[in-house]
């Protein structure tokens, strides 16, 4: 089973879910970053609590992890990902 059917559906779907990321984001206030989160996790089998504002920083931070994963799957499979250095990217102007 495909959750996309092709590259473009794919992008476009990314895209829009990074829109729905940053409209979120922007609406974040202080107050939303007061108190503690509180979940079961799976993973380790135990209840886990955390500050606020510390999960929605790693939300940010641990897609950082997961794009160097894909960089080295890529250049693994012999792909040459262009330049990330951001003093090497294209201007977004």
């Amino acid at each position: 089973m495909h959750l996309h059917r092709s590259w473009p559906d794919y992008a476009e779907a990314r895209r829009e879910a990074d829109r729905c990321i940053l409209d979120w984001a922007r609406r974040l206030t202080d107050a939303d970053l007061q108190g503690d989160l509180a979940w079961f996790s799976r993973a380790i089998g135990a209840d886990v609590q955390r500050p606020k504002w510390l999960c929605i920083q790693h939300f940010f931070n641990h897609q950082t992890h997961h794009r160097g994963q894909v960089h080295a799957m890529l250049t693994a499979a012999g792909a040459t990902p262009a330049d990330t250095d951001l003093f090497l990217m294209p201007d977004a102007a």
